[in-house]
C-alpha cells in the first residue's frame, strides 16, 4: 500500500543549529526575563559557558543539577528546589534526561502543578497548549532529539515502568543545537546516544505511520548517521560531530511525525524494569528487530523496500562478517565497542516471555514496520540476551 498523501507536519520549536549556536542563549530570553532556572547534568561543566553568559548579562539564575534519569521523585525534588524562586524561563542544557526534566518542569511550573504516580491527573487540555514558561533546550549529546519532541519520559518506580508524558506543552520553545558542546561526554554515553539517533532515523523511516515528510528527513540521515557514529567513536572529528548532531535533530523531528518501532517499544519496557540506558537498549535491539522485520515483510511491499534499503545502507558502511548477512558487520562493531547485552543489565531468560508481551503492547511497537508475533518478540530478546 502506498503512503498517504494527506498528513500533518509538526515542528513548533524554533531551531538554531551549528557550532556556536549556544552562545545565542541570552539573546533568546524573552524581554523582561528576571530569573532563569538552568538544568544541567551532575557536573554541569559543559554548561559553564552558558552560565558565564548569564552572569555577564545580569540575569539571575538558579543552577539545578540533574544527576539521574527523570523520575517522579527527581522531578518533585526540582520543584521543591524552586519553591519561592519561580523562573521566567527554564534552560535545559544536557542530554536527553536533562531536557526531558526541563520540559516537564516548565510545564508543571506554568500551572503550579505537582507530579505523582497518577499521570492521568494531568490535564490533557493544558498539555495540548504551549507552556506559559518557555523551555530553551541546549543538547549536549547527539542522540535523543528531545530538543524538538513533545514528550518527556519519566521513570515510575511504583509501576516498574517508564511513562511518556505527551503534549504540545512539552515542546521546547527554542532549541540551540551546538555540535561543539557534544564531544566531552564519556565514550559509552557517546556510543549509546549515537545508537539512539541511528535507531530513531531507521525506525522512523520504516514506521507504518511514516509520511513523505519524515522520509525526507530520515533517508539521507541513515547513511550519514552510521558514518558519523563511527567517526565520532573512532576519531571524534568536528565534521562527524556536526553530522551526528544533525541526524539526532532530524530523528527527533521525524519521530514526532511518524512514530518509531519495536526496538523502541522493547527498550521502553526493559529500561523501566531494569534501569538500563535507553540508547544502549535501542542499539542492542536494533539488528534483531530489523532481521525479524525483513523476514515478516511482504516481498515487494513498501515496508520490504524500505527495510532492504536500510540493510543495504548498513552493509555499505560496516563490512559484513564472513558468512553473515548485511547487518552482521554493524552488530560486530557494536560488540567491539563493548555495548552491553541485555543480560548485562540483569535480564534473565525466564523473563523474556513477559517482556515480549509488554513490548508488543508498547506504543512504539504499534507503529513497527510490520506486524510481529509474540514469538518474534521472544526471538528478538533471545538474540539480544
Amino acid at each position: 500500500m502506498s503512503q498517504p498523501m494527506r498528513f500533518t507536519v509538526s515542528c513548533p520549536t524554533r531551531i538554531e543549529f551549528g557550532a556556536g549556536a549556544s552562545t545565542a542563549l541570552v539573546a533568546h530570553l524573552p524581554r523582561g526575563t528576571r530569573t532563569v532556572a538552568v538544568m544541567t547534568g551532575a557536573s554541569g561543566t559543559v554548561a559553564e559557558p552558558i552560565l558565564r553568559d548569564l552572569r555577564q548579562s545580569g540575569v539571575e539564575f538558579v543552577h539545578i543539577r540533574c544527576g539521574t534519569e527523570p523520575s517522579v521523585d527527581s522531578i518533585s525534588a526540582v520543584l521543591a528546589e524552586l519553591v519561592g524562586r519561580r523562573p521566567d524561563v527554564v534552560v535545559a542544557c544536557g542530554g536527553g534526561s536533562v531536557i526531558d526534566t526541563g520540559k516537564l518542569v516548565a510545564f508543571l511550573l506554568s500551572h503550579n502543578l505537582e507530579l505523582d504516580d497518577d499521570f492521568d491527573r494531568l490535564d490533557q487540555a493544558l498539555l495540548s497548549e504551549p507552556a506559559r514558561i518557555i523551555c530553551i533546550a541546549v543538547p549536549t549529546t547527539a542522540g535523543t532529539g528531545a530538543e524538538v519532541t513533545a514528550n518527556s519520559v519519566i521513570s515510575v518506580p511504583s509501576k516498574g515502568a517508564k511513562v511518556s508524558v505527551r503534549g504540545r506543552a512539552l515542546n521546547p520553545g527554542i532549541a540551540l543545537v551546538d555540535p561543539s558542546l557534544m564531544s566531552g561526554a564519556p565514550a559509552q554515553v557517546i556510543l549509546r546516544s549515537g545508537l539512539d539517533a541511528v535507531t530513531q532515523v531507521i525506525e522512523s523511516y520504516t514506521s507504518n505511520a511514516a509520511t513523505p515528510f519524515s522520509d525526507a528527513l530520515c533517508l539521507p540521515s541513515i547513511g550519514k548517521g552510521l558514518s558519523a557514529l563511527a567517526g565520532v567513536v573512532d576519531t571524534g572529528d568536528a565534521k562527524s560531530w556536526e553530522d551526528l548532531a544533525w541526524v539526532s535533530l532530524s530523528s527527533g523531528i521525524a519521530l514526532a511525525n511518524s512514530g518509531l518501532g519495536a526496538a523502541h517499544g522493547l527498550a521502553a519496557v526493559i529500561g523501566g524494569q531494569y534501569h538500563a540506558p535507553h540508547g544502549a537498549l535501542c542499539g542492542r535491539l536494533l539488528i534483531p528487530v530489523l532481521r525479524r522485520n525483513i523476514e515478516r515483510a511482504e516481498q515487494g511491499s513498501d515496508a520490504d523496500k524500505k527495510l532492504v534499503e536500510c540493510a543495504a545502507l548498513i552493509g555499505d558502511r560496516f563490512q559484513s562478517q564472513e558468512g553473515g548477512d548485511q547487518l552482521s558487520g554493524f552488530e560486530a562493531w557494536m560488540d567491539a565497542q563493548n555495548l552491553p547485552r541485555l543480560s548485562d543489565w540483569g535480564v534473565a531468560a525466564d523473563a523474556l516471555d513477559a517482556l515480549a508481551l509488554e513490548g508488543m503492547a508498547a506504543s512504539s511497537s504499534k507503529k513497527n514496520a510490520v506486524v510481529l508475533t509474540h514469538q518474534d518478540f521472544i526471538r528478538i530478546l533471545e538474540e539480544s540476551l
